[in-house]
C-alpha cells in the first residue's frame, strides 16, 4: 500500500509563501495526492532517463507512456540498454518550463526512482506486445499495431516501476511531497 510524506515548508519561508498567496495543499490521503501527481504527469510527454553502468551516470530525454504510476518508454536503441543490462535501477525526472526570475514559485516537476525491465520485440514477444498494448499509441490519429512496426529493427520498451516518486508544483498548491510504494 503507497503512503505519502509531506515536507512542512520551512518556517523562514512560511512569510513568503503567504505573502504571494500560495495556497499549499496538506494531503490527507494517497488518493488526493495521486490525483493532482497523474494530472501533471499526463499533460507532459518527456522525461529524463538517468541509468549507470560502472558509476558512469547517463541522462536521456525520451517520450514516455504511463498507465497510472507505471512507465512506458519505446525506443529501437542507444546506451541505456547496456546501462539496463548491467543495472536496472533507474532515476528519472519530468519537469515544465519555467523562469525563475520572472515567477520562483512556478517551478513544477518530480524525480522517481524505480526499477526498469526491458522487452524486445524479438526476445520477449509476449511481454513487448503486453507492454506495447498498455501504451497505447496513436500515430496520424490511428492506433498503432506490432504488426505495423518496421521489421528492420528490434523495437524495445522499457517499463518503469517507480519506488517513489517526489512531486512539488507550488502554483498548484503541491510542496515537496513523496509517494513511496
Amino acid at each position: 500500500m503507497p503512503k505519502i510524506k509531506q515536507d512542512p515548508i520551512p518556517k523562514n519561508i512560511v512569510p513568503v509563501v503567504k505573502k504571494t498567496g500560495l495556497r499549499i495543499k496538506n494531503y490527507r490521503s494517497v488518493a488526493s495526492f495521486e490525483k493532482d501527481l497523474l494530472k501533471f504527469i499526463r499533460r507532459n510527454e518527456i522525461l529524463h532517463l538517468c541509468t549507470t553502468k560502472s558509476d558512469l551516470p547517463r541522462a536521456t530525454p525520451v517520450g514516455y507512456k504511463a498507465r497510472g504510476l507505471i512507465f512506458y518508454v519505446f525506443s529501437e536503441g542507444g546506451g541505456k540498454f547496456s546501462n539496463l543490462k548491467k543495472n536496472n535501477r533507474v532515476a528519472f525526472s519530468i519537469a515544465e518550463p519555467y523562469k525563475t526570475v520572472e515567477d520562483f514559485w512556478g517551478y513544477k516537476g518530480l524525480q522517481a526512482w524505480g526499477k526498469a525491465a526491458v522487452y524486445s520485440k524479438k526476445e520477449h514477444p509476449q511481454q513487448f506486445e503486453k507492454a506495447f498494448k498498455d501504451m497505447n499509441l496513436v500515430v496520424g490519429g490511428k492506433k498503432l499495431q506490432v504488426k505495423n512496426l518496421s521489421p528492420d529493427f528490434n523495437h524495445k520498451i522499457i517499463v518503469i516501476t517507480p519506488d517513489r516518486i517526489r512531486y512539488t508544483n507550488p502554483r498548484e498548491g503541491v510542496y515537496r511531497v513523496s509517494w513511496i510504494r
